[in-house]
C-alpha cells in the first residue's frame, strides 16, 4: 500500500524517515495556507483542497496499477475527479455538512472544518464507496449517497498485552485526557462544576486541552502534554469521558480501551461501541459524579469494570477486524489478489 500525505499537520524529518520505511511508497506534498472560505457561513466542500495537489495525486494514481483509491475526509474528494480506473472509496472519519449548526445548538463556537449537507452530498457522490466510522453515521450517509456505504471502526493495538515494563501502581483514581475542541471543553467544564462540591475526587487532566489554562474548581491535577500516552495511562486507575454532545466516534474512549483502563462514560462517549455497562452509559454529570464515588468505594466494582474493558475491547476490535475484511472484499472485487491500494 502506498501513501500520499498531503501535510496539513506538519511532517519532521523523523516523522517522514519513519513513514518512508513503513509504507512500501510514500509521498508527500508541503499544505499551502488556506484561502477565506467561499461561503458565507462554512467552509465550501473543496476549500481545502487546492488543484495542485489533485494534479500530484492524479501523477501518481496515473504511474502506478493501483486497485483503489482510499481518501481520508470528504474535503479531500475532490481528487478523484482526476482518477479515471481506481475504485474510489472515501472514509470519511466524521460528518461534517452542518456541523457548525450542532455546535451553535450547544452554545459553542464552530471551529476546524464544517460545510454544508449540500456540499457534503456532492462529496459523498464522487466515490463508489463511502466509509463511515460508526453504524449511525454511516446509516445517515446512505441515506444522502447513491452508492455503496460501510462502516470501518477504528483499530487500535492491545497496549495493555504489549507493554515491555512494569506497571506502576496508579497516582490518581480518575483522569481525562483530550483535546482542546468545543466539545471536550465544555463536557470538561459540565463535569467539574458536578465533582466540585465533593472534597475527595483525586484526579488528573492532560492533553491539549490544558493548555486553555481552564479554570476548575475540582483543582485537578495538571499533567499538561504527555511524551507518551502510556505516562497519563498508567498513572490513573479509571478514565474518564463525560463527553456532552459532538460527532463521529470517540477515539479516546478507544484509546482507553486499547490501554487496558476502566473507563466512567456518558452514551455519547460510547456511541458506535457496543457497551453493556451501567458506567458506560451515563446521562448526566450527576450520574458521573455517584458511579465515581460507587467505583472509588468498591473493589469488587473496579475489578468488574477492568474486566468489562478489557471483554469491550476485544468485542469491538473483532467487529472492526470483520469491517476490514469487507473493505478487503471490495477492494478484490472477483476475488483474485490484488494489493495495490493508494491512501491519500
Amino acid at each position: 500500500m502506498d501513501f500520499f500525505y498531503y501535510g496539513m499537520e506538519g511532517l519532521s524529518q523523523d516523522q517522514f524517515k519513519a513513514m518512508s520505511q513503513y509504507w512500501r511508497r510514500f509521498f508527500f506534498l508541503k499544505s499551502l495556507a488556506l484561502e477565506p472560505p467561499s461561503l458565507p457561513h462554512a467552509w465550501g466542500l473543496d476549500d481545502w483542497c487546492p488543484d495542485h495537489l489533485c494534479e500530484q495525486v492524479a501523477q501518481v494514481v496515473a504511474a502506478h496499477d493501483y486497485d483503489a483509491v482510499i481518501v481520508n475526509y470528504v474535503w479531500m474528494s475532490k481528487t478523484f475527479e482526476r482518477l479515471d480506473g481506481p475504485l474510489k472509496i472515501l472514509d470519511t472519519h466524521d460528518l461534517f455538512g452542518g456541523r457548525n449548526t450542532i455546535a451553535e445548538r450547544a452554545r459553542l463556537e464552530p471551529r476546524w472544518y464544517f460545510t454544508t449537507i449540500e456540499e457534503e452530498n456532492r462529496g459523498f457522490a464522487r466515490a463508489d464507496v463511502v466509509i463511515g466510522i460508526q453504524e449511525r453515521e454511516s446509516t445517515v450517509i446512505e441515506n444522502r449517497h447513491k452508492g455503496r456505504t460501510i462502516t470501518v471502526g477504528h483499530p487500535m493495538d492491545p497496549q495493555f498485552l504489549l507493554r515491555t515494563r512494569p506497571k506502576p501502581p496508579p497516582s490518581f483514581t480518575f483522569g481525562y485526557i483530550g483535546s482542546g475542541n468545543p466539545f471536550n471543553v465544555a463536557s470538561l467544564k459540565a463535569l467539574d462544576q458536578a465533582i466540585a462540591p465533593s472534597s475527595d475526587v483525586d484526579w488528573a487532566l492532560a492533553g491539549t486541552i490544558t493548555r486553555g489554562r481552564l479554570s476548575l474548581q475540582s483543582c485537578p491535577y495538571q499533567m499538561g502534554l504527555v511524551d507518551d500516552l502510556s505516562d497519563f495511562y498508567d498513572h490513573v486507575a479509571c478514565v474518564l469521558n463525560p463527553m456532552i454532545g459532538g460527532t463521529g466516534l470517540k477515539i479516546k474512549t478507544i484509546e482507553a480501551l486499547a490501554y487496558g483502563k476502566s473507563i466512567i462514560g456518558t452514551l455519547d462517549a460510547f456511541e458506535g461501541i457496543p457497551a453493556r455497562h451501567p458506567f458506560h452509559q451515563l446521562r448526566t454529570m450527576r450520574d458521573m459524579v455517584d458511579a465515581m464515588r460507587h467505583y472509588k468505594q468498591s473493589d469488587v466494582l473496579q475489578q468488574e469494570m477492568q474486566q468489562e474493558s478489557y471483554r469491550l475491547f476485544a468485542s469491538y476490535m473483532a467487529r472492526v477486524s470483520q469491517e476490514y475484511d469487507e473493505l478487503a472484499r471490495i477492494i478484490c472485487g472477483d476475488g483474485s489478489p490484488r494489493f495495490s491500494v493508494a491512501a491519500a
